[in-house]
């Protein structure tokens, strides 16, 4: 099974309704994914994604959940996780308002030790997504150092996005090998940058296509394969106009071409 994924936001204009969902998974499968990452909404119903997913030989590598919301749908998580086989949990980003000092960023990590306990018992593994804001320093840590320093390494994962690190000013590489040890899959999004605007002081930051921005990928996808990543999950936010069949076939053909299966 290939190694290359999609996250499904990237999709989320063609995924608005169960018809649209069919015709997008077809698609997506004529241009040769096998893994997708998608968060079912609340309005499908899991069984019927499940048998979808199975007509066209896709697996979705992982269940979603809102962070604050883990607790009262534990039940549900360990449910869909045995349905699609899979023991990898993604969830979403601290709140807003825990983000302003590290106390905050100790205070979520703590609360995901307590609400993730329970997938102890199953095996099962948190992933937490973050972005650019978790960056932020406080003295000698940033946010993202503090959540995975005070969070419980068995249970609790990140899912690296390589857009992210280097908009947070890191080393794209060095990054992934100082946490090599609390990730399975990696977010391979590339880093663009778009055209002047008014101010010459803004950075007109853009998403693209893998392969088509500005990442130098090679040593990128190197140590994740020496690393052994399972899944390399492709994410674009957004296409600005461009078909997002035409992004993500751009991106997958150039992680075939550079050896991300081999």
């Amino acid at each position: 099974m290939s190694k290359i994924s999609l996250q499904m936001y990237t999709m989320r204009e063609h995924t608005k309704t169960f018809e649209d969902l069919k015709k997008t998974v077809k698609r997506l499968s004529d241009i040769g994914f096998e893994t997708l990452q998608y968060s079912i909404p609340e309005h499908f119903d899991a069984k019927e994604v499940k048998k979808l997913f199975d007509e066209y030989g896709i697996k979705n590598d992982s269940v979603f959940c809102p962070s604050m919301k883990i607790e009262e749908n534990m039940k549900k998580i360990i449910s869909e996780c045995e349905m699609f086989d899979t023991k990898y949990v993604r969830t979403d980003s601290i709140i807003t308002g825990l983000t302003v000092s590290a106390s905050g960023y100790k205070c979520f990590a703590h609360y995901l030790n307590e609400v993730c306990e329970e997938f102890k018992k199953y095996g099962l593994k948190m992933l937490y997504h973050f972005h650019a804001f978790e960056f932020k320093r406080f003295g000698d840590e940033m946010g993202i150092d503090i959540i995975l320093k005070e969070t419980d390494p068995e249970t609790i994962q990140i899912i690296p996005d390589t857009h992210w690190i280097h908009s947070g000013g890191k080393i794209i590489v060095e990054f992934l090998d100082k946490y090599k040890d609390r990730y399975d899959y990696v977010h391979t999004k590339d880093f663009a940058i778009g055209s002047r605007g008014e101010k010459l002081e803004a950075r007109p930051i853009e998403f693209a296509p893998v392969g088509e921005g500005n990442l130098d990928w090679n040593p990128i996808i190197e140590f994740c394969k020496n690393k052994g990543v399972k899944s390399y999950a492709i994410e674009q936010d957004l296409c600005y106009g461009r078909d997002e069949f035409d992004c993500v076939k751009s991106s997958f053909d150039f992680l075939k071409k550079i050896g991300v299966d081999d």
